[in-house]
């Protein structure tokens, strides 16, 4: 691969080790490629540093150009402090994850991601080295996604370099919780991987309606406070970008059980 930033990296084993889930293959060795990254990231100043500006970028929203262009150039500051020959030889850290089918070529965070390395490299070539062309188109590329909207409907949490422990907590929880999924079930979590806000908005909606059908068709006495509260709840359920995964499912699973 060309250019090999932590970015790239990143996206490449999140969706290696996504399909591996929802294929049944290889977990365990996606599981540990998943580890081995994150550890060699937590023991990495330079490569902590590059994981914190990525997402800083990638995740921010600024309108306007002038705030906007501080942030981006503020973020790339970081970098100062150390040379091109440092970074490169963290970087040679990362090549051990770069797996066979590399990064998907038509996904934009591919350009974004390249675009902020060669901010970075540019700011601290020589003089005689600079590309002003390069630096230019990759800041307007840069530019404009911190500029365009997120459509993040609550405030983002900030990106932190995720260790071993937690890691291994999240797949665990995973593994319990969908150790049986049926194709339905795939299906569905599938969706909600490739599904932006909007779409998930739209999903919880769908399935809220779905089951107050359900609940609200139901004429059974010895269980009708139980169905008063469970459609009172459903109700109740708002979006939520920190818990919208969850609802849904929970929704899912409650259809399962009532049809």
């Amino acid at each position: 691969m060309e250019n090999v930033n932590i970015g790239i990296v990143n996206l490449i084993i999140s969706n290696k080790l996504k399909d591996s889930y929802f294929n049944n293959n290889l977990i365990e060795e996606s599981k540990k490629l998943t580890f081995d990254f994150f550890d060699a990231v937590k023991n990495s100043p330079i490569l902590q540093l590059e994981f914190k500006v990525f997402n800083n970028i990638e995740n921010k929203h600024i309108e306007d150009d002038l705030v906007a262009t501080r942030y981006i150039d503020n973020n790339i500051k970081l970098f100062e402090v150390y040379t091109i020959r440092e970074i490169e030889a963290e970087r040679q850290k990362l090549n051990q994850f770069i797996v066979e089918e590399g990064a998907p070529t038509n996904d934009d965070r591919v350009q974004l991601y390249n675009a902020i390395d060669n901010l970075i490299k540019e700011s601290l070539n020589d003089n005689d080295k600079i590309d002003v062309d390069n630096i230019h188109e990759s800041f307007t590329f840069v530019l404009n996604h911190v500029k365009q909207p997120k459509m993040k409907l609550v405030e983002a949490v900030e990106a932190k370099v995720i260790n071993e422990e937690i890691i291994e907590i999240a797949v665990d929880k995973f593994n319990q919780k969908y150790e049986s999924l049926n194709e339905e079930d795939k299906n569905l979590l599938q969706k909600l991987i490739k599904s932006n806000d909007v779409e998930k908005q739209e999903l919880l909606e769908s399935y809220k309606v779905e089951n107050l059908t359900i609940l609200e068709g139901i004429n059974k006495d010895s269980v009708k406070e139980n169905i008063l509260k469970a459609i009172q709840k459903i109700k109740e359920m708002k979006y939520n970008k920190a818990n919208v995964d969850d609802d849904i499912i929970s929704l899912h699973e409650l259809k399962k059980d009532l049809l």
